[in-house]
């Protein structure tokens, strides 16, 4: 089955946790690979997965949903769904994909009769307004696509993880745009899986060319440690997860009179790479270790070397 709609709604599913930078330049990377291509972006759809999902240092939804609703101001084409996060327990892709198609076919037959009354607010305002301003003999057909890394293409692969079936009806029922790092070969990843090749008109690959590692768990490990994570999510992100004592944020191990402790007995310093030889030296009750890189001959690991390397020398001296 090949998906030819050109209409488009991108969904990316997650734990959103936190929702960064990343996570909302995905949808502005596809969008603009996509309308070159002569599709019409719609709308984009974020949906967060229900708290059963076992991830460590999960927060609870209510957080990630509301986190999202900030993180998505700058994005307002994109809306978030909570229809995930409220089900019993944890929903598969394929019926996350299922429910959000069967919506809004429902809202696209209700605009052509009249007679159905569903609600719209899923969906980006501009969409809804531009079906109610189109011909009715027009077609108005649009497809939900799955957004989402590479990572998640070439997790198909790991054995248990997904069932055979879903797998199949994702890619052709709905289809992949899957968002690439330069460096990265998700092509490779297509033709060694005969279900990928067999519906890979369905799959758009967008290669990503600016370098972004920008990860949640990154972002948790820096906010955990009281570190800046500005420019890596957004401020109103940032703002609500300290405010509710997200990730550690309130109970911190660490705090700003940490970074340069003058009374503690070690003081570590990182310099820029260079071929001098670094060493530890002793000033006063403090050890001054200096942190270079592991090419060059004498670092913090190598401390005791560098003093056995000393003594023999001086073993030398007096012979």
């Amino acid at each position: 089955m090949f998906l030819d709609n050109k209409n488009i709604i991108l969904l990316s599913t997650g734990s959103f946790n936190p929702p960064t930078n990343m996570h909302l330049r995905m949808f502005e990377i596809a969008r603009d690979h996509l309308n070159r291509l002569g599709h019409t972006i719609c709308g984009g759809l974020m949906s967060p997965t229900h708290d059963s999902y076992k991830k460590k240092d999960l927060a609870p939804s209510l957080h990630r949903c509301a986190m999202i609703e900030q993180a998505l101001v700058a994005l307002p084409w994109v809306k978030m769904s909570d229809w995930e996060v409220k089900q019993n327990g944890w929903t598969r892709t394929r019926q996350v994909l299922q429910y959000h198609q069967n919506h809004l076919n429902m809202i696209i037959t209700s605009r052509l009769n009249g007679a159905i009354k569903v609600d719209t607010s899923l969906f980006p305002l501009q969409f809804i307004e531009n079906l109610d301003a189109n011909d009715s003999n027009q077609n108005r057909a649009v497809n939900v696509r799955l957004l989402c890394g590479a990572d998640l293409l070439e997790s198909f692969a790991v054995p248990g993880l997904w069932n055979d079936d879903d797998i199949e009806a994702i890619v052709r029922d709905y289809g992949l745009v899957v968002v690439s790092r330069s460096g990265s070969n998700p092509h490779k990843f297509i033709y060694e899986s005969n279900v990928l090749t067999k519906y890979m008109a369905n799959i758009i690959v967008v290669t990503e060319w600016i370098t972004n590692e920008v990860s949640s768990t990154k972002v948790r490990r820096a906010l955990s440690r009281n570190e800046s994570v500005k420019f890596l999510i957004s401020e109103l992100v940032e703002s609500y997860i300290k405010e509710h004592g997200l990730y550690e944020t309130l109970n911190n191990k660490y705090s700003n009179n940490d970074i340069l402790d003058v009374n503690s007995k070690t003081i570590f310093l990182s310099p820029s790479p260079s071929n001098k030889t670094h060493k530890t030296y002793q000033m006063d009750d403090k050890k001054l270790n200096i942190d270079e890189p592991d090419n060059l001959p004498c670092t913090e690991k190598r401390v005791i070397n560098c003093e056995k390397t000393k003594v023999k020398r001086k073993k030398k001296r007096y012979q």
